[in-house]
């Protein structure tokens, strides 16, 4: 179920502007094979705002690299550091980072985030989680003391197709649905974050760090 009306978005597809051959291959496979990758207006704000940045960019479920590639083609200085526990996922990522070009901009970490994460060194200024939905608090509880004091912060799937607002559950467990409905309400509540959840793509949180 999509969180907009259908004729919005129809006209939202129409303005999109052709992809570059790997970011549209990607998008064919993960359509044939069931992949989950976030919407293209997801992955154009993580564009957007991973340029303007230019600066180190964490990632937390890379899957097969797509919303990375968006990022990365957008960086000039910048880099990613990207975590995926399949290594198939891994591969296939790696293949298609080569193929795009930008594979010097971002380094794949394979294993489990939760371990992951606390073997990262330096500092990031944006953070992206697209993992296990459920996590999405330990995610960000660990990665806090490796992002700068004005970092940002960009979650996806926080609406789950309208199911977190009452709407159809479809493919989402109830218990995926209740961590994302505590992980939102936790956001905007959050003394150390000034958030929002947009209805973007699948539903996005952004988020500025209070100094």
């Amino acid at each position: 179920m999509a969180i907009l009306s259908e004729h919005v978005r129809s006209y939202l597809d129409g303005l999109r502007p052709p992809r570059v051959h790997v970011m549209a291959e990607m998008e064919e496979f993960a359509a044939r094979e069931g992949v989950p990758i976030v919407h293209w207006e997801t992955g154009r704000m993580l564009a957007a705002l991973a340029g303007s940045l230019d600066g180190r960019v964490l990632e937390v479920g890379t899957a097969i690299g797509y919303s990375t590639l968006h990022m990365a083609e957008a960086l000039d200085r910048g880099s990613i550091v990207t975590l995926e526990r399949d290594p198939a996922r891994v591969a296939q990522a790696t293949d298609y980072m080569e193929r795009a070009g930008v594979a010097d901009r971002v380094r794949i970490v394979e294993g489990d985030a939760n371990e992951t994460i606390r073997s990262l060194e330096g500092s990031f200024d944006m953070l992206f989680l697209d993992a296990t939905k459920g996590e999405y608090r330990d995610y960000l509880e660990l990665a806090e003391p490796k992002l700068t004091g004005r970092a940002l912060l960009v979650v996806d799937n926080l609406l789950m197709s309208g199911a977190v607002a009452g709407g159809d559950p479809g493919h989402w467990p109830a218990e995926t649905i209740a961590a994302g409905r505590a992980f939102n309400e936790a956001l905007l509540r959050n003394e150390h974050w000034r958030g929002a959840v947009l209805p973007v793509g699948d539903g996005v949180g952004l988020a500025s760090r209070v100094t």
